[in-house]
């Protein structure tokens, strides 16, 4: 969700009034950034807590050179998930997803992006019928397949020293 989603969102819920909508969101983001840039802690209870860190200087390094290079102070923002929230998204977790392995209302969920052999797998055979403990069977069998692959696709890396991308390999004889 963007900031476009989340005033289509608002607006819903205002009735179609879309200019307060606007204003809304626009009003609430403005009074954190400002409030947090004067370096005041806004706390929202159940939500989550928006605060600005100070980083000291310190000595980093040149991923690409090795060198070390003195890295100056900033100042971050902190956003901290207040405990309802963090409930909320742990209680999501525990209840079945709509990656496509799910089935809602009789129909089976739309997946964004492809989904895995396992998933697909335990997809076909829950639309079967099959039971759970089936379709846990279905995905360990997904994931042996593709670890066997990846372990196929290893071994003429090892033969030649170089991976696919022309890398140096590790051997696994050592």
């Amino acid at each position: 969700m963007n900031k476009s989603d989340l005033i289509a969102k608002m607006t819903e819920r205002l009735s179609g009034d879309r200019t307060t909508a606007v204003a809304a969101v626009n009003g609430v983001l403005e009074e954190i950034e400002s409030s947090v840039a004067r370096g005041e802690r806004v706390s929202l209870t159940g939500f989550g807590t928006f605060e600005r860190r100070e980083r000291a200087p310190r000595t980093g390094r040149n991923p690409r050179t090795g060198e070390t290079i003195q890295v100056g102070a900033s100042v971050v923002p902190v956003f901290r998930a207040g405990t309802g929230f963090r409930t909320l998204l742990t209680d999501a977790r525990s209840e079945p997803t709509s990656r496509g392995s799910a089935a809602v209302g009789g129909k089976e969920a739309k997946a964004k992006g492809k989904k895995s052999r396992a998933a697909s797998s335990a997809s076909a055979s829950s639309a079967k019928g099959v039971d759970a403990a089936a379709a846990g069977d279905a995905k360990k069998a997904g994931k042996k397949a593709r670890r066997r692959a990846a372990e196929e696709v290893s071994e003429p890396a090892a033969k030649t020293g170089k991976d696919r991308k022309g890398k140096k390999a590790a051997k696994a004889s050592r």
